[in-house]
């Protein structure tokens, strides 16, 4: 479970993309970075076998669709891993699905899961703000568990903080970018269980983009030095006209 959580937290930043005008209004979009009108990117997250690069057909082991209204507010969030799609016997197999409410700053969702053969499970979920560039999500129902989340000043994803069940998971991402397009993503990653810590690197390079320059292949690597190709993820995107 614990490293199927840090791949959970490693990929969402993968949505993430370019720069922002500082002096816009904040909508969920320019937490992801996303360009123009987009209304639905779908992610297929691909191991690299021995890196070698995969086609976007077949044995995916992720799929990620988020959903977004035209102003940039995200609707829904489906993710669906299946992490151990060529054995007999599935392990590690996940569902979840985030339906999300009001806008701007003021948001709450519901997310449901279930892992493997599982129950459903239902938990409701909201955003509170203590600054302009720091909030943090709220599960209703629950004080034992929080994630506080530390935008840049372009309302990019910073740094995510999740304290619950004696553990502490932080991620802090340092983007660069070239001619407004984002090239690479450094993610170090910190884990605390039960006072043993753990600390962890991954990288996500961008080889393609679309005409909106929204990042349309990324390879993702293990280790600083980029060594080996470890996950690759193809993006396909829907626009509003």
């Amino acid at each position: 479970m614990k490293k199927t959580a840090a791949l959970l937290l490693f990929l969402q930043i993968f949505l993430s993309c370019n720069g922002q005008d500082t002096k816009v209004t904040y909508v969920q979009k320019l937490e992801y970075g996303l360009k123009g009108t987009v209304k639905k990117v779908t992610s297929y997250i691909y191991r690299a076998e021995n890196g070698k690069i995969p086609a976007n057909t077949g044995n995916y082991i992720g799929i990620i669709t988020m959903s977004l209204d035209s102003l940039g507010n995200v609707i829904t969030i489906h993710k669906l891993w299946d992490f151990d799609r060529n054995a007999s016997t599935k392990i590690d197999n996940a569902e979840f699905t985030s339906r999300f409410f009001g806008k701007g700053k003021d948001i709450s969702f519901k997310e449901t899961s279930r892992y493997s053969d599982g129950d459903l499970t239902e938990i409701s979920h909201k955003y509170v703000w203590s600054d302009d560039y720091n909030y943090t999500i709220i599960t209703q129902d629950d004080n034992t568990h929080s994630t506080l989340i530390t935008l840049d000043k372009e309302y990019r994803l910073s740094k995510s903080v999740f304290n619950g069940d004696d553990m502490q998971s932080v991620e802090e991402w340092e983007t660069i970018s070239k001619n407004n397009k984002i090239q690479e993503i450094k993610t170090k990653i910190t884990e605390d269980l039960e006072g043993e810590v753990t600390v962890t690197y991954q990288i996500q390079a961008v080889q393609e983009y679309d005409k909106y320059e929204n990042p349309t292949v990324i390879y993702g690597y293990h280790d600083l030095s980029k060594q080996k190709v470890e996950n690759v993820i193809y993006k396909e995107y829907k626009y509003y006209e």
